[in-house]
């Protein structure tokens, strides 16, 4: 039983082996076949039938095929977002170098200030008020120049300041001139033709000067009476008057109009009297030329009849041989002269 198996299990083993050697030589004649058919073909054909092995089958789909390639199309490089915050942060330390590099050249130091519209004020004067000579030019203000120089310089207005780079600081005003000089207790201030007030400062042609003994009749504002009080007002210029020579033109800015306007009337009535005279109590008058000073008062609106009165009254003196030392119409109803 046993020898039986033994051979059927011999049997199968050399069925199996033979069979290996029959695939084996059957694989080594094709291989030897496709090669000996290889080597008898042209370079082409090698490459055709190399092709055409690789080509995929009839039911194998090719994963690529739905994209369509468009070779008239352009195709942009990729795109860098950058945020805000980014952006932001880059201009602010672009800024801060500028500001650096301004800060420490010179180039932006103020060397030279352009001032255009003065007249008797002079360039000297108002920039060593203003005092910005190497200053840096971001540093400078134009709303504080043009304060200083309002304040420093009554007689100047419409005062406009603009600044450029490097360091360029222009300054254009308009200058008042000075209509009438207003004398008093050995002082001097000018006054203009709208009636402002001016410091003496230069030369001008004066023809008309008014010789009084107390300063001008202030025009003041009710805004300033209401917040200030005229009194204290007054008590301001008393108190800085002495050390401060601008502390009148401070306070007050123009002279009383109805006084004002009458001069400029009187003027007009006696073209060749460059002097005026003006007190308080009698108002305005001159200094007649038959020896005598002769008053009228601010009322301007009966200055024809004051005239002739003054006439009668000098002809009736000249008949009694009497020499008046004043005569005053400043009361058309209630004239009167003197002798001493």
């Amino acid at each position: 039983m046993k020898k039986k198996e033994h051979a059927e299990s011999l049997k199968r083993s050399d069925l199996l082996r033979q069979k290996r050697q029959r695939e084996q030589s059957e694989w080594l004649h094709t291989v030897d076949s496709r090669a000996e058919r290889m080597a008898s073909r042209t370079a082409a054909e090698a490459y055709e039938e190399t092709q055409r092995d690789f080509r995929p089958l009839r039911d194998e789909k090719n994963p690529l095929t739905h994209i369509a390639i468009d070779n008239n199309k352009k195709y942009a490089s990729p795109k860098i977002h950058l945020s805000w915050r980014f952006l932001s942060g880059a201009v602010a330390l672009a800024c801060l170098l500028v500001l650096i590099s301004a800060w420490r050249s010179v180039e932006y130091r103020v060397t030279d200030i352009d001032i255009e519209g003065i007249n008797r004020v002079t360039k000297e004067e108002i920039t060593s008020v203003l005092d910005i000579d190497q200053q840096r030019i971001f540093q400078i203000s134009p709303l504080s120049i043009e304060q200083k120089i309002s304040e420093h310089f009554p007689e100047l207005y419409d005062v406009q300041v603009s600044l450029s780079l490097p360091a360029k600081v222009h300054v254009k005003v308009q200058e008042r001139e000075p209509f009438l000089n207003w004398s008093y207790q050995g002082k001097s201030l000018w006054i203009d033709p709208d009636g402002y007030l001016l410091p003496v400062r230069g030369n001008a042609e004066i023809a008309l000067t008014i010789d009084s003994t107390e300063k001008p009749p202030f025009y003041i504002p009710e805004e300033s009476i209401i917040l200030q009080g005229e009194k204290r007002l007054r008590k301001t210029v008393v108190a800085k008057g002495d050390n401060d020579s601008l502390a009148l033109f401070n306070v007050y800015q123009k002279i009383e109009p109805i006084t004002y306007q009458a001069i400029k009337e009187l003027n007009q009535l006696l073209p060749e009297q460059g002097l005026i005279l003006y007190d308080a109590s009698r108002g305005l008058g001159w200094n007649d030329a038959r020896g005598f000073k002769v008053y009228v008062g601010t009322d301007m609106r009966d200055i024809t009849a004051k005239m002739n009165m003054i006439e009668e009254i000098v002809k009736t003196l000249v008949k009694a041989a009497v020499q008046p030392t004043l005569i005053s119409v400043e009361q058309i109803n209630a004239p009167y002269y003197r002798l001493d």
